[in-house]
């Protein structure tokens, strides 16, 4: 069996047995350690298996600690964090709350400024550099100083496999909070879709891109407006859960057209006029 071919059985396990432990409010601090640890045993599996393969190729090995590897460290780098982000979370206000959560998404905001070069390489799926991020053989360059990097066993892993985890939990996170908000601004009121009418049955891809363009462009409260309570408003006014904003904006920015849907309302807008049709 290869290592990809059992990475996959141990992730398909995993997979089911996350999907079974359910964040709720009330015990979310044991759910989070209990996933935690789900994911802590997958590691040792594949840690065991690893011991002993034997890579057939320089492209396997990367293939491997690139993707396979990341993200099962994604895994446990969400669940760490996310232990540590509840368990400092005190209780209070929904606007002392609604605080914290932005103060935790600020500092992730600057750690992926921070790793741009990267989270680019990530994003933009690069190779070019491949052979020295991810072969345990190779002398890849320390990107920052860190002392933990002097401690990595790298018979499992490597420092850039660590740091594309690193960047995967973060943007895992992202999602997280921008959930929490989303619940604490009041998102997804069974009264607002009763009255309703209107439904977005467009692609969510296309709500994202429409989302972050009012948000840049400043239409919104004088530009003051926080791109969670825009996407907010739009999950409540459309009965829609966009909880994955950050990976699916992540997804559009390494599109060829970026501005897609942009583009379409446009194009749609000026056929319109030009067919001089009467509004409706």
């Amino acid at each position: 069996m290869t290592i990809q071919e059992y990475s996959r059985q141990i992730s398909s396990k995993l997979e089911h047995d996350l999907s079974i432990v359910t964040l709720d409010a009330e015990n979310r601090l044991i759910q989070v350690e209990s996933a935690f640890y789900l994911v802590d045993h997958a590691l040792d599996e594949l840690k065991r298996f690893l011991a002993t393969y034997e890579f057939e190729s320089e492209e396997e090995e990367i293939e491997f600690f690139k993707n396979q590897m990341s993200e099962f460290l994604k895994e446990s780098v969400f669940y760490s964090e996310l232990f540590m982000i509840e368990s400092s979370k005190t209780p209070g206000s929904s606007k002392e709350l609604k605080r914290f959560y932005e103060t935790e998404r600020a500092a992730m905001r600057k750690f992926l400024k921070e790793n741009q070069n990267l989270y680019n390489y990530l994003l933009l799926k690069k190779e070019n550099q491949d052979k020295v991020f991810f072969l345990r053989s190779a002398q890849a360059p320390i990107y920052k100083p860190n002392l933990f990097w002097h401690t990595l066993d790298t018979r499992y892993c490597t420092v850039y496999t660590l740091y594309f985890a690193r960047i995967k939990g973060t943007i895992a996170l992202m999602d997280y909070i921008h959930e929490q908000l989303r619940e604490l601004n009041g998102a997804g009121d069974p009264d607002w879709k009763k009255s309703n009418p209107l439904n977005w049955t467009g692609k969510k891809v296309d709500l994202v891109e429409l989302i972050y363009a009012l948000k840049v462009s400043g239409v919104l409260n004088h530009g003051r407006a926080d791109l969670t309570q825009i996407a907010g408003f739009f999950e409540k006014f459309f009965g829609v859960s966009l909880s994955d904003l950050y990976r699916t904006f992540s997804e559009i920015t390494v599109r060829k057209n970026r501005t897609a849907f942009v583009e379409f309302l446009r194009d749609r807008l000026e056929y319109y006029i030009e067919k001089g049709e009467a509004l409706n």
